[in-house]
């Protein structure tokens, strides 16, 4: 069966005035029709900016410069602008990061789900508002909330009223880049919970990208461990979490508290993220790698 979306051997650089930015280098992945798969990493590894390029709304500085992004077997990187426009408005729904932006200030968070609505499908104002207020009870606001003003919501509540305006119009296939960032516990485990349940419900493909693996590991069927750009490596989630191959995986997995493993000492990774400018050769984690051998600095192990 065709995959849902496939990512080919994707390049994607950043002009600045210290030179190109590598953001994203040679990343391919497959994601089958209602699979949900989690891409973890740290910040500046490239996460956003491939959620950016699937859509192709890169910032201005940004350039797509190799490979191939599949939507149901149509290149998306190769379709007019027009034909792409309607597949965003219909078929791709993104959670970004910073719900205060995405979010109109000037009008009600209800009334932006049902502008979303309309637009994509003829329906009366009493049908509107019932879908509306179904949308809202499904991530966790309630009707209550419906004629609120995203600066009369909370960071959390912002982010759920995002959450509605991407499942609004039943996407196909649903990207969430980083939505959990700058949430406290307890509302983070609020969205854990409303992912999990438009998984149930609504069954889509989703592409899940955060630095929090525990919780990409309790929606996803598999992760994927991005690194500098790259794709380090693909697994079911319990396989990463119990048999994890590579050293980059290893110390994010070891890096995770655990109520079971008490006495366990925490690893840390020392050192920071490369220069994406002038990336190390062959494996790009190896400068900070404790296992790091000669052949490493040559070839992508």
């Amino acid at each position: 069966m065709e995959p849902k979306l496939k990512i080919e051997n994707l390049h994607v650089v950043y002009d600045t005035k210290e030179g190109e930015v590598q953001a994203v280098d040679g990343l391919s992945l497959e994601l089958n029709e209602k699979e949900v798969i989690g891409i973890a990493g740290e910040t500046g590894s490239g996460k956003t900016t491939l959620a950016l390029s699937i859509l192709r709304i890169l910032p201005t500085n940004g350039r797509i410069v190799g490979g191939k992004i599949y939507f149901d077997g149509a290149d998306l990187l190769s379709l007019p602008e027009e034909e792409l426009l309607k597949i965003r408005q219909a078929k791709i729904s993104l959670i970004i990061q910073q719900s205060g932006k995405a979010l109109h200030p000037m009008f009600e968070s209800g009334w932006q789900v049902a502008e979303a609505i309309y637009w994509h499908e003829d329906a009366t104002p009493e049908e509107l508002s019932r879908r509306v207020s179904k949308i809202f009870d499904n991530v966790w606001l309630g009707k209550e909330n419906v004629f609120k003003f995203p600066e009369e919501m909370s960071m959390g509540m912002r982010q759920r009223a995002l959450i509605a305006l991407a499942i609004s119009t039943n996407p196909e296939l649903i990207i969430a880049d980083e939505p959990f960032k700058g949430l406290d516990v307890i509302i983070q485990r609020q969205i854990i919970e409303i992912l999990k349940g438009i998984k149930l419900k609504y069954k889509p493909t989703m592409l899940l990208m955060s630095h929090n693996i525990n919780a990409l590991g309790e929606i996803a069927h598999k992760l994927a461990i991005m690194y500098a750009g790259q794709i380090f490596e693909v697994a079911e989630k319990d396989e990463i979490f119990q048999n994890p191959k590579h050293p980059y995986t290893k110390g994010l997995i070891g890096a995770i508290p655990s109520l079971k493993r008490l006495k366990r000492r925490l690893i840390s990774m020392p050192g920071n993220l490369p220069s994406m400018i002038n990336p190390p050769k062959g494996c790009r984690f190896w400068p900070r790698c404790p296992y790091a051998k000669e052949i490493c600095k040559r070839e992508a192990t």
